[in-house]
């Protein structure tokens, strides 16, 4: 069911609460929305109310013509007063990751466990910067229609599973213009997550997919060598999709993370 909260700054946020149990707030990644979440539906809502959140620029929500990491940090603040809820499981990907590991740095008291999902260290448009340098020569003799296509042979280890899994994500970014895409591709411009690090408490799951050209695989490494509680796993059928890519593994893996106090 798709709910509507304004924010202090009057940015409307859609989010959609589905199941029962301990709240698990999950969050998208760039240029996706809350259907990204619907193949794991089923799976974890009996045992967890699911708050899936559309970020500004993104799904249903107002879509500025600014944004900053501390923007989306209120989206997510302002569903949380909403819902009454003091604490919370979170599960990020991507953009989804970054925010969710700046929130988990700067508000160590609302993360009880948290897993992140083919998350950089630094801003996205840098990663994808040099992940489209790495094969200029590839791609600069390419029409641009047919460039993302040959992209995704370089994202992912099972192209076939994440295509299919992408048709059925709803389509809300068609109408979006130049001026919000632009808002969005700068909105990671200020963080550096391995800073800030050493300050998330909660217990980290950080998941990456071997064959991940876009978000290589030592991010998680770095990344889980600063956070003193965490794990870091690297799927080895898997690219930048590993949640779709490797899916049983990865239920089973969050299941056991999130039901369990001691080591996974």
């Amino acid at each position: 069911m798709m709910n509507i909260i304004v924010t202090e700054n009057d940015i409307a946020i859609n989010y959609e609460v589905v199941g029962k149990g301990y709240p698990l707030i999950m969050l998208h990644g760039q240029y996706m929305n809350t259907t990204m979440f619907n193949e794991f539906e089923t799976a974890l809502k009996e045992d967890y109310q699911l708050i899936k959140i559309d970020l500004r620029g993104h799904g249903y929500s107002d879509k500025p013509f600014k944004i900053t990491v501390y923007d989306y940090l209120e989206d997510v603040l302002a569903v949380m007063d909403e819902l009454m809820i003091k604490q919370a499981h979170f599960m990020g990907y991507g953009l989804g990751g970054m925010i969710a590991c700046t929130l988990a740095a700067s508000y160590p008291e609302i993360i009880q466990r948290l897993v992140l999902i083919s998350v950089g260290t630094e801003p996205f448009n840098v990663s994808e910067d040099r992940f489209l340098a790495q094969y200029s020569n590839i791609l600069r003799t390419v029409k641009p229609e047919k460039r993302n296509k040959i992209m995704e042979q370089y994202m992912y280890h099972d192209a076939k599973k994440v295509a299919k899994w992408k048709k059925s994500l709803l389509d809300t970014e068609k109408g979006t213009t130049k001026l919000e895409r632009k808002a969005i591709n700068r909105s990671t411009e200020e963080i550096d997550l391995m800073i800030n690090a050493h300050q998330i408490t909660a217990p980290t799951l950080i998941i990456s997919g071997e064959h991940d050209e876009l978000i290589k695989p030592d991010n998680g490494k770095r990344l889980s060598q600063e956070i003193p509680n965490s794990y870091h796993f690297l799927y080895e059928n898997s690219g930048h999709a590993p949640m779709i890519e490797e899916k049983e593994r990865f239920l089973e893996d969050v299941q056991k993370f999130l039901s369990t106090e001691t080591k996974v």
